[in-house]
């Protein structure tokens, strides 16, 4: 029989070891423990920031698509007090109207005066197409043979407006249906009931002058002559005469008429530069800076020659000379007396190919007599219809809509094709 101490030395160890390995097991058992906790606390930690970011995404979500309920329509079906519809028969996406935008949003994005038109090209936005306050019509798809179907309803309240950038040139109406059908006109020309141009001239005070039918302009003698600043800047131009174009096959001829002054300017040891498809020189719209540093810098004159002639046709081909100190040449069938001040610019149409070189030689020679022609500097500036809501196109419309006489004001385009100049290309 072992005696106690022999007991002791016999089973310490195997304590010992019973111990340890006790010890061991209950370690690996916390160890297991936290981890578990530890994962389990990432897994709610994780399933926490989830539960944070859908809510985050779900609130932004809501509050986007109530901003945009303001820009975007939808059946709304009634109208809401103080809104003015605006319905666009004809595509959205065709010009002028692809860039209004739909809803309110051309307008709050332009910050235009009066915000409160909403667009539209559902015509069943409204509960009847004689709720909508105007029906309005791109001229250039009512010249093709599969335009929509004309609205039959209508009330005398209501405005169908005719809408062209376009000359009738490339998109006459020859169809007399359009005579007593419009009620206003928003186009280029002058007398239109709500003006879609390309070009805004201000005075000395930056107050809005035209074009008008009606332009009064200072003579070019009782204009201030240009400092000498300025005429050293224009001496220091090289080349004689630019033309930026990409469409080659006008109406006009344009294209015919630049290759005769060409030839006729190389008597003069002078030449043309033609940038764009129809030359061989590059300067894209996506450069405009470049371009428009290359006429300020280079150039004498620029050629402004319209595609088609149309009476108050004139585009922005004109703003390019004017704002980069060249001498704009012009051909157009415009009245440019309404445009452009006297001594401000040379028009080819009247001077024809030869004396239209000679003149063009003859200022290049004569530094002071070509600093004349930049009198007008002094007294206007010129600018594009869009750089102010002022005189934004999209905004005025809205304006007009808010006009309580010009809305009660019952007019009717009785002479359409006539007015449009359609009868010219019709037969």
């Amino acid at each position: 029989m072992l005696g106690l101490d022999s007991l002791v030395i016999h089973f310490v160890p195997y304590f010992i070891l019973f111990s340890n390995t006790a010890y061991s097991a209950t370690l690996t058992m916390n160890l297991r423990i936290k981890i578990r906790f530890t994962i389990l606390s990432k897994v709610f930690v994780s399933v926490t920031l989830f539960v944070i970011f859908v809510t985050v995404i779900s609130n932004i979500s809501q509050q986007t698509s109530s901003m945009l309920s303001l820009l975007r329509v939808s059946n709304i079906k009634f109208k809401e007090p103080g809104m003015k519809y605006i319905l666009l028969w004809t595509s959205t996406y065709t010009i002028p109207f692809v860039h209004m935008g739909i809803g309110r949003s051309g307008f709050i994005e332009r910050k235009c005066p009066y915000m409160n038109c909403i667009v539209t090209g559902n015509m069943s936005l409204l509960n009847s197409i004689v709720d909508f306050d105007v029906i309005a019509f791109a001229g250039p798809e009512l010249v093709h043979d599969s335009k929509p179907p004309m609205p039959i309803q209508r009330l005398p309240y209501q405005k169908y407006v005719f809408a062209s950038i376009e000359s009738p040139v490339n998109y006459p109406l020859c169809a007399f249906e359009f005579d007593g059908y419009f009620n206003w006109t928003w186009t280029y020309k002058l007398d239109s009931n709500v003006r879609w141009g390309y070009i805004v001239i201000r005075d000395i005070h930056n107050k809005i002058i035209g074009p008008r039918n009606d332009m009064h302009w200072l003579k070019q003698t009782e204009m201030s002559p240009v400092n000498e600043t300025f005429k050293l800047q224009l001496k220091s131009k090289t080349r004689p005469v630019a033309w930026f174009a990409s469409n080659c096959r006008t109406e006009s001829r344009r294209e015919i008429f630049v290759r005769n002054i060409g030839t006729e300017l190389k008597k003069y040891n002078l030449s043309i530069d033609i940038y764009g498809l129809c030359g061989v020189l590059r300067c894209s719209r996506e450069e405009q800076d470049l371009c428009n540093e290359i006429v300020r810098d280079k150039f004498y004159f620029y050629l402004s020659f319209e595609n088609a002639f149309s009476e108050d046709y004139v585009t922005e081909k004109l703003l390019t000379p004017l704002q980069n100190n060249a001498i704009p040449i012009v051909y157009g069938g415009a009245n440019y007396t309404k445009f452009l001040p006297d001594g401000s610019y040379l028009n080819a149409k009247e001077l024809g190919i030869y004396a239209l070189a000679a003149k063009i030689d003859e200022l290049i020679k004569n530094p002071d007599m070509y600093a004349e022609y930049f009198r007008w500097t002094n007294h206007y500036t010129y600018h594009k219809t869009i750089d102010s809501i002022e005189t934004n196109e999209y905004c005025k419309m809205c304006e007009v809509l808010n006009d309580e006489e010009a809305v009660k004001n019952k007019t009717v385009i009785t002479e359409f094709t006539e007015w449009w100049e359609a009868y010219e290309m019709c037969d």
